[in-house]
């Protein structure tokens, strides 16, 4: 241990360094303050033993500044002094003197009181070294976990949660968040959005959306239904994630073909509609993903008819149990209430007067926290049912690699039994996309395909007449009867034929579905088309596929159709 002694008197310096050399220390020595600094500046020593009344520079000068320039090391100083005023003593230890040495000396006394503040400076060091190894550690772990945020930003959110219709607040309590947010249009112009709440936060509730992730963009971009996509993310999340872990999620579809929402929703407490005068709760019926093996899993999904000034507002636990400094949770009451607003102004032309439903909601909950710290992760989002807009956004996909057109075809029989589990649209999208190319996957092919399905299953198969869907009850009631139908199925099967043949600009498609049910009336159908007093929700279907097809061709039953759908490379 290194001892710097300052002192302007040569006896006083000459006796103590004596002691202290005979204890074992290695002393360094000055004659004022200012010579006291140099020396500290050079010899780093570990201890000062500082006169208070010298020359040039005092004491109590000189151990401020010395104290200044150990920064965070601790350097104790030791006043030597024969003073015994108590406010001379006060200002020593003011400016920052450790302790007292009353001359004259006696040497067992230095030695305790060295050996006191060795110890001191010991633990004092010890603890500011592992305070700077914490820190480090502190912040390379920081820098590791912002590149593994930007990694996990990259794979979670290459879908449209950018989107215009979309506003989105996410809060979470840590880096990483249990809260999970997924969008994504549909090769045919839907919209699909799940949101989702893992168990847990941190780190470890964030890792199962990776799974998640890639199935919901995965299965969306093939143009599979939610109930599809909400099965297979149970499986997958069931063989993946640790027992106990599971998602409490919400699963929402804006159909734009069909003007109808459809949601599964396991768990989600807070999931509206609000139709501009009223507000539906889209219920939970299910329980969290991942709990259930594939057997007992139900992905059946609800339905809702839509308009375009519709909005969905999914929110996770985090809002219904912030509190407040009375320990009082936010809760459904007052989510609810939050929702009323504009119910009684629903004219478009009005709409300066309106309040941002979401500005609307995040206000109220920060009046009723009050700063209050959250203590779990707080998400919300609405989403605007702009048919227009989403079915823009699906023309917008980007850009794909390009095939050169080539001479193909292929053809699939699904049996009644395969049509019960399997959506065929995405399986032809898939193997068109290995084929040619991302590039014939548009928006209005994959429309054509859904129509033309969506058509020898529901009225060659299945039998169903469209024009119930009249009213909305009837519309209601379509689907319910599908599905009824669809489980009672025992026979019957639906043939598909495409082939390519390329041109200058791309390919023409010659599609062929044909169905073994009893067929129905072409002429009466194409009627309802030209017919100004048709239902307003039936027969759409028809439409839709003559002006996206150089041409449409029934036969006389009904239940074969021939389209030459055009497609281009550019």
């Amino acid at each position: 241990m290194k001892i710097l002694i300052v002192d302007d008197e040569l006896s006083n310096r000459m006796i103590l360094s004596a002691i202290l050399k005979k204890e074992g220390y290695s002393v360094v020595s000055a004659v004022n303050g200012q010579e006291a600094i140099e020396v500290f500046q050079r010899e780093e020593p570990d201890l000062v033993l500082m006169d208070i009344m010298m020359p040039v520079m005092d004491g109590y000068e000189a151990t401020q500044k010395i104290k200044a320039l150990s920064q965070e090391k601790f350097t104790p100083i030791i006043f030597l002094t024969a003073m015994t005023d108590d406010q001379a003593l006060r200002r020593c230890v003011d400016v920052g003197g450790d302790d007292f040495l009353s001359k004259p000396y006696n040497k067992v006394i230095i030695k305790a009181k060295i050996d006191a503040l060795e110890r001191m400076s010991q633990l004092y060091n010890t603890v500011y070294k592992q305070k700077r190894e914490l820190v480090a550690h502190q912040e390379h772990e920081s820098k590791e976990q912002e590149v593994a945020r930007k990694v996990f930003d990259s794979i979670l959110n290459p879908g449209c949660l950018s989107a215009e219709n979309i506003k989105l607040h996410l809060s979470p309590i840590s880096l990483f968040n249990g809260d999970v947010v997924l969008a994504a249009v549909k090769p045919t112009g839907g919209l699909h959005v799940l949101f989702g709440d893992f168990t847990g936060h941190g780190l470890a509730a964030s890792l199962g959306a990776l799974p998640l992730s890639d199935v919901f963009y995965s299965m969306t971009a093939k143009g599979y239904s939610i109930h599809d996509v909400v099965r297979e993310i149970n499986r997958k999340l069931k063989h993946q994630l640790p027992t106990g872990m599971f998602l409490a999620a919400c699963l929402v579809e804006i159909d734009t073909i069909n003007n109808i929402l459809k949601y599964w929703n396991g768990a989600i407490p807070a999931a509206w509609l609000h139709k501009g005068n009223s507000v539906v709760e889209l219920k939970s019926r299910h329980l969290p993903l991942g709990i259930l093996d594939d057997s007992s899993f139900s992905d059946k999904v609800d339905i809702i008819k839509i308009n375009d000034n519709d909005k969905v507002i999914l929110s996770t636990d985090g809002i219904l149990e912030a509190e407040n400094s009375s320990g009082e949770m936010f809760g459904v009451e007052r989510f609810t209430n939050c929702l009323q607003v504009n119910m009684n102004n629903t004219d478009s032309a009005d709409k300066d007067s309106k309040i941002d439903l979401f500005e609307h909601i995040l206000d109220t909950l920060d009046n009723f926290i009050q700063g209050q710290e959250q203590s779990d992760d707080v998400t919300l989002g609405v989403i605007s049912c702009d048919m227009a807009y989403i079915n823009q956004l699906a023309s917008q996909r980007g850009s794909y690699k390009k095939f050169v057109p080539t001479h193909w075809e292929f053809e699939l029989l699904f049996y009644y039994d395969c049509i019960k589990t399997i959506d065929p649209v995405p399986l032809i999208n898939q193997i068109m996309g290995e084929i040619q190319g991302h590039q014939i996957q548009q928006d209005k092919l994959s429309t054509v395909l859904t129509e033309l399905f969506c058509n020898a299953l529901d009225h060659g198969l299945l039998g169903l007449d469209s024009s119930i869907k009249s009213s909305p009850e009837g519309f209601m009631q379509f689907y319910t009867d599908k599905e009824e139908r669809l489980n009672k199925l025992d026979s019957g099967s639906i043939k598909i034929s495409v082939k390519n043949i390329p041109n200058n600009t791309g390919g023409d498609l010659f599609i062929i579905f044909e169905d073994s049910g009893q067929g129905f009336d072409v002429s009466s159908l194409e009627k309802t088309q030209t017919d100004k007093e048709s239902p307003l929700f039936s027969g759409r279907g028809l439409s839709l596929i003559k002006n996206y097809c150089q041409s449409v061709s029934f036969n006389d039953t009904g239940n074969r159709v021939e389209c030459i759908y055009s497609w281009s490379n550019s």
